[in-house]
């Protein structure tokens, strides 16, 4: 079996793979006594700052004590009560501090520093009794005797011995901290080479196979190219197709409307007017009275069928809609639905209609109507709202009911006709399209279309045997 690199590619590779995990576990153990190093220097310093807090605090203790016995005023206690709790909750911190980092003598010096604290605090304490017993000259006595200086001294000398063994310790930590960053710089500088080496060779592999890619690249661009072209076009035959059927199918509702109404409604009108010929006949002759019934149940259902005629007229090409225009129709049509379902009706058309090109106002009615049958069948709405408006060279139609809502992602669902029937009709008309719908809180439906000029359209054109009148019986 071929290997994938050659051997000359491979070894450096291994090779550098290789070095770069012993560089990266180095790296990592140098972090962690860097961190280790870190949270020494920090324990160290924090510990010398305790240190002369606390050496600041008995000072402080002691200059007020005196100022106090000097002066005899009571304010110059004030900063000794104030130092007093600070100065054990810095030695508690300290104990904390020593610990982390405790030796056996560390240890012993924190202890004989605390004996030296309590010592001097009991020399003040002392004194300030002295004071309010015996006055001035009695405190002035214990004073004389010079164990207060003497005991000062000695913390001194603790706190600069302690702060010079972490000082001590501070230079080890900064030195080995120095040792280690030095180490990871030069193992760094030496990954640095060999990956540069590594990138050379990957470089040119990369761009062998970039070069390759690109030819592959511009092939599929072409290939696809091609593809996009022969959609487009089958597309543009698709739509125009469908474009085509639907108008097909408007002329053959027009025609099938004026082929209802010239002969369905001229024989059904002839037998409406025969029968009451023969009805009036018989009213004045002793015709009997089963014949004057069947003649009167053959007139009530010859009045059935001449409306049921004119109803089915009117839902095929509805005569409104050619003769008074777009907003007649609409709420002719909304009025018959909502009556008849029992569902309160608000509408807003334009008192004045714009005159709209037979194409485009047969598409808005026919979303109308597919809208209102969606409402009836299935939204088990009480309220529905369509509105009609024109701004400049654009019209909105926005209808919208209080119903179930549509479920979601029926929006984009290619089953369901009614709506894809109603995108593609606004689609044809370079419109646009959108239907929102929440369960349980109603749907809308926003249809916007471009009008156009007074100038003849393609639509106009298209459309123009459409607008055949039918007037019905």
């Amino acid at each position: 079996m071929r290997p994938l690199l050659p051997f000359k590619v491979l070894f450096p590779l291994v090779l550098g793979v290789a070095l770069s995990m012993a560089i990266l576990v180095f790296s990592e153990l140098g972090f962690r006594r860097l961190e280790a190093a870190n949270r020494t220097m920090a324990t160290s310093l924090e510990t010398q700052s305790t240190l002369h807090e606390i050496l600041a605090l008995i000072v402080d203790a002691e200059t007020s004590q005196r100022g106090y016995v000097l002066t005899g005023q009571p304010e110059y206690l004030d900063p000794y009560r104030a130092a007093l709790p600070r100065i054990d909750d810095r030695f508690s911190r300290l104990r904390q501090l020593v610990a982390r980092q405790s030796t056996p003598e560390q240890a012993d010096r924190v202890n004989r520093f605390n004996q030296l604290i309590g010592k001097k605090l009991a020399e003040l304490e002392a004194t300030l009794a002295l004071y309010e017993k015996g006055g001035r000259d009695a405190a002035f006595e214990l004073i004389s005797t010079g164990i207060g200086q003497r005991t000062m001294d000695q913390i001194r000398a603790t706190v600069a011995t302690m702060a010079g063994d972490h000082s001590g310790s501070v230079s080890e930590d900064t030195a080995r901290w120095t040792r280690d960053v030095e180490f990871a710089r030069l193992g760094m500088q030496i990954m640095t080479g060999f990956t540069i080496a590594l990138l050379l060779i990957v470089w040119i592999l990369l761009r062998r196979e970039i070069l390759q890619r690109e030819e592959k690249r511009r092939q599929l661009l072409a290939e696809q190219q091609r593809l996009e072209t022969e959609v487009e076009r089958r597309t543009g035959e698709l739509s125009e197709l469908s474009n085509h059927l639907q108008m097909v199918r408007e002329e053959e509702k027009t025609r099938l409307a004026r082929d209802i109404h010239d002969e369905l409604g001229g024989v059904l009108v002839s037998a409406k007017m025969d029968v009451s010929w023969v009805e009036e006949r018989l009213r004045h002759g002793s015709a009997e009275p089963e014949v004057a019934s069947k003649l009167r149940r053959a007139q009530d259902s010859l009045d059935a069928g001449v409306a049921l005629k004119r109803r089915i007229i009117e839902e095929l090409r509805p005569s409104l809609l050619d003769n008074l225009g777009l907003g007649a129709a609409i709420e002719w049509y909304a009025h018959e639905m909502c009556d008849r379902a029992g569902i309160d009706l608000k509408i807003n058309v334009p008192s004045d209609p714009p005159k709209l090109p037979p194409a485009m106002a047969i598409a808005l009615f026919r979303i109308v109507q597919e809208a209102l049958t969606n409402v009836v069948r299935y939204a088990k709405a009480k309220k529905v709202e369509i509105d009609l408006v024109q701004a400049g060279d654009t019209l909105s139609l926005v209808i919208s009911d209080d119903g179930i809502g549509i479920p979601e992602g029926a929006q984009n669902n290619r089953l369901s006709h009614g709506i894809s029937g109603m995108r593609h009709r606004v689609r044809a008309l370079r419109g646009e399209f959108s239907i929102h719908g929440t369960p349980g809180r109603g749907t809308m439906i926003e249809v916007t279309l471009p009008v156009p000029s007074d100038d003849a359209s393609p639509a106009t054109a298209t459309t123009d045997v459409a607008r055949s009148s039918v007037t019905s019986a």
